[in-house]
C-alpha cells in the first residue's frame, strides 16, 4: 500500500511546509514555567501549572535566627554585697545591673532557711529525757550535728562520729532525735490549742521497726530474680482478669434480672446457711456409710424434722387482688428449712420446665418421642398445661420403671426354665445331678462330695452375675 509520500511523489504535490498557513490553527509556543521553591518536582510534574499549590505562597520556614538583642546596650557594674544571712559580715564582689538600687537585699538569702532544732536544760534532760543507750553527751552532739547540717540525715550521718561511742545507724539517730523532740514537746508550757499540739507531735512522729521493715520490704523487691517478677506479673495478670470477669458476670446478672422480674439493683449476696451446709455433709457421710453396708439390707434414713412454717391467713381482699390478676401463689415445701437460698423470685413458666431423671432421661425421651410429644418445650407453658406435663412424665417414669422390673423378672423365669430343661436331660440321660451326687452314698470319698458342691456353688453365682448383667443393662 502507498503511503503519503508516494502519493505527493506521484502528483507533483509540495512537502508540507513548517509554517501553517491561513487555514491552519495556529500552535501556541510552549511556555516553559519555573518550579516553585518549596515541592519537590515529583508532585509539582503530577499538579502541573493549572493548579497552584500553597507552597507556592509561602516561604519554606526555616529556623528563625536568635535574637542577640540588637537593641540598647544594658551598662553592668561590679558592686560589693554582704550576705545577711552570715554573721561574720563578710563582704564579697558580683556583678549587678547598672539600675539595680545599691541598698537591695541580695536575691539568695531566701535559700537560707535553717530549721528549727531544740535545745534543753540539764534539769529537762534528767526529768524526761534520759535513756540507757544514750548518754547526755552523745544526746548533746547529735543536736549539733542536726543543727549543723539543717538536720539532712544522710549528712548527718556520714558527719557523725562521736568519740568513745557505739556505732549508729541512721534510723538510731533519727529515732532518738525525734523521740526527744516529742517528749519536750509533749511536756512543755504550751501556749496554743491542743490540736495545734497534737499536730506538732504528729510531726515528729518516727516508728523505727516499721522503718525497718519498710527497707528490708524494698531490698527484698530488689533482689527478686527474673523468675519471681514474672510470676508476679503473671499473678496481677490474672487478678485483674478475675475483677474483669466478676465485673462482666455481674453486670449480665442486672440484665437478665431486669429483663425477667424488672429488678433494677440486682439481687442481695446470700450468704449460705450453715444448717444446710451440715445437712449435706451428714448426707454425704451417711450415704458413704450405707455403701458399704450390704445392698439387700433395708435401712429406713432419718430424716430431719423440717422446720414448722407459719402460714399466713389469706384475707378476702388479698384472694380478691389474686384472683383479678390472675396472681397464683404457692407454699413452700414443708421439708425445705425457710432461707434465703429457698426463696422462689419470680420467673417465667417456660423456664421451670420439668426434666426428668438423668438416669431414665434416655428411655423417657423415646417414649415420649414414639407419641409425638416434646418434654422440653411448650407452645402454651399454662400452668395446667405444665401440671399436665409433671403427670406425663410421673406416668411414663412409673412405667419405664416397671418394665424395667417386668424384663428383670422375666429374664430370672427363662434362667430358671433351662435350668430345669438341664435338670431334666440330665436326668433322662441317668446322670445324677448336683444335688444327687451330694445326698447319694459315696461312701468315705468326702473330696468328689466336696468339688461336686463348689461346682454347684460356681453354676449358680455364674448364673446370678448373669441376671444382675442384663437387669443392669
Amino acid at each position: 500500500m502507498a503511503s503519503a509520500a508516494d502519493v505527493r511523489s506521484i502528483l507533483s504535490l509540495p512537502e508540507p511546509s513548517a509554517v501553517a498557513g491561513p487555514s491552519q490553527p495556529k500552535k501556541q509556543a510552549a511556555v516553559s514555567t519555573r518550579k516553585p521553591e518549596g515541592i519537590s518536582r515529583e508532585l509539582y510534574s503530577l499538579i502541573g501549572p493549572s493548579a497552584p499549590s500553597l507552597v507556592t505562597l509561602s516561604k519554606p520556614q526555616l529556623k528563625q535566627k536568635p535574637n542577640l538583642g540588637g537593641g540598647s546596650k544594658v551598662k553592668w557594674e561590679y558592686r560589693a554585697f554582704k550576705n545577711s544571712a552570715r554573721q561574720d559580715s563578710l563582704e564579697l564582689r558580683h556583678w549587678v545591673k547598672a539600675s539595680t538600687p545599691a541598698d537591695e537585699e541580695y536575691p539568695f538569702v531566701k535559700y537560707n532557711v535553717s530549721s528549727n532544732v531544740f535545745t534543753y536544760s540539764q534539769d529537762e534532760y534528767t526529768r524526761f529525757l534520759e535513756d540507757k543507750e544514750w548518754s547526755k553527751e552523745e544526746t548533746d552532739y547529735l543536736f549539733q550535728v542536726a543543727r549543723d547540717y539543717d538536720v539532712r540525715w544522710f549528712i548527718v550521718h556520714d558527719r557523725y562520729d562521736f568519740p568513745g561511742g557505739t556505732p549508729r545507724t541512721v534510723d538510731d539517730l533519727k529515732d532518738r532525735y525525734y523521740s526527744v523532740c516529742r517528749k519536750l514537746v509533749r511536756n512543755r508550757p504550751w501556749e496554743g490549742d491542743e490540736t495545734s499540739k497534737s499536730q506538732l507531735i504528729l510531726t515528729y512522729h518516727f516508728d523505727k521497726e516499721r522503718e525497718l521493715t519498710r527497707k528490708k520490704y524494698i531490698l527484698s523487691l530488689e533482689n527478686r530474680t527474673p523468675e519471681q517478677i514474672a510470676e508476679e506479673e503473671a499473678l496481677f495478670i490474672e487478678v485483674k482478669r478475675i475483677e474483669q470477669n466478676e465485673r462482666r458476670f455481674r453486670k449480665e446478672r442486672d440484665e437478665l434480672l431486669r429483663t425477667i422480674a424488672g429488678i433494677e439493683s440486682g439481687l442481695p449476696d446470700i450468704v449460705e446457711d450453715e444448717g444446710l451446709m451440715n445437712l449435706a455433709i451428714d448426707t454425704k457421710k451417711k450415704k458413704r456409710g450405707s455403701m458399704a453396708m450390704d445392698i439387700d439390707s433395708p435401712s429406713t434414713p432419718i430424716v430431719p424434722a423440717p422446720t414448722p412454717i407459719v402460714k399466713r391467713p389469706q384475707t378476702a381482699k388479698n384472694a380478691a387482688f389474686d384472683a383479678a390478676n390472675c396472681i397464683i401463689r404457692t407454699d413452700p415445701p414443708a421439708t425445705i428449712p425457710v432461707t434465703k437460698a429457698a426463696h422462689q423470685p419470680a420467673h417465667l413458666r417456660s423456664y421451670k420446665l420439668p426434666v426428668p431423671k438423668a438416669a431414665v432421661a434416655p428411655k423417657i425421651t423415646a417414649a415420649l418421642a414414639e407419641l409425638g410429644i416434646s418434654h422440653s418445650r411448650l407452645v402454651m407453658p399454662t400452668r395446667d398445661n405444665i401440671m399436665q406435663l409433671e403427670a406425663l412424665l410421673e406416668a411414663t417414669t412409673s412405667l419405664v420403671d416397671t418394665k424395667r422390673v417386668v424384663d428383670k423378672i422375666g429374664y430370672d423365669i427363662r434362667i430358671l426354665k433351662s435350668r430345669l430343661g438341664m435338670r431334666e436331660s440330665q436326668g433322662a440321660e441317668g446322670h445324677p445331678d448336683a444335688m444327687d451326687v451330694d445326698e447319694g452314698e459315696v461312701g468315705d470319698d468326702g473330696r468328689a462330695q466336696s468339688v461336686t458342691s463348689a461346682r454347684s456353688a460356681r453354676n449358680r453365682k455364674q448364673v446370678r452375675t448373669a441376671s444382675k448383667l442384663e437387669y443392669r443393662y
